[in-house]
């Protein structure tokens, strides 16, 4: 083993071996004699310094450019902010999910309430919608999207909202015929 030792140990070898403890040792013994407060101010480059070391008051946020990659943040799909704002059909008010038509319409019942706002490409509001919305309901209140199982399996019982916290469920038959609003999609310009 000694021998085998002996033939690989070569001029070349050595102070191959050699320079490498110089210039760790060297690396080492800078980093322990190098304080910050010796190092000049702005005499070293950017590249040069370790990631994530700066931050805060050190770094002037309106120098900063727009980062390459978030040239397009500003858009969704193409479109800036002010071309996505939610434009609502006449006579509706953006509210909640929504648009909802600002003034209730003629009382019926739920089903024939459910099919004109269908046709209209619309929906009948949830009793939390109607709860929320800032506009006086119809005296007798309004019907809403909320239905319940009859006490047979033909009818619906439905919620009907009389105020922020007043409610009553009708079935849904002649007689029991409310006012309505539909509540149609948003819409952009």
């Amino acid at each position: 083993m000694l021998n085998r030792l002996r033939r690989q140990l070569t001029y070349s070898n050595v102070m191959a071996t050699i320079a490498v403890f110089i210039a760790l040792g060297g690396t080492s013994y800078a980093t322990l004699q190098i304080s910050g407060s010796q190092i000049q101010n702005r005499s070293i480059a950017g590249k040069k310094l370790k990631r994530d070391t700066l931050g805060g008051t050190r770094i002037k946020e309106s120098r900063l450019g727009t980062v390459p990659r978030a040239r397009n943040a500003e858009r969704v799909g193409g479109k800036s902010a002010e071309q996505l704002a939610v434009v609502c059909p006449a006579d509706t008010v953006a509210f909640m999910a929504g648009c909802i038509e600002r003034t209730p319409r003629a009382p019926t019942v739920y089903s024939g309430a459910t099919v004109s706002c269908e046709v209209a490409g619309r929906r009948l509001p949830t009793h939390q919608e109607l709860r929320g919305l800032d506009v006086p309901l119809a005296p007798r209140g309004e019907l809403t999207a909320n239905v319940y199982p009859g006490p047979n399996a033909t009818t619906l019982n439905v919620l009907v909202t009389l105020g922020i916290s007043a409610y009553e469920v009708v079935p849904d038959s002649p007689g029991n015929e409310r006012a309505y609003r539909c509540i149609a999609a948003p819409g952009n310009q």
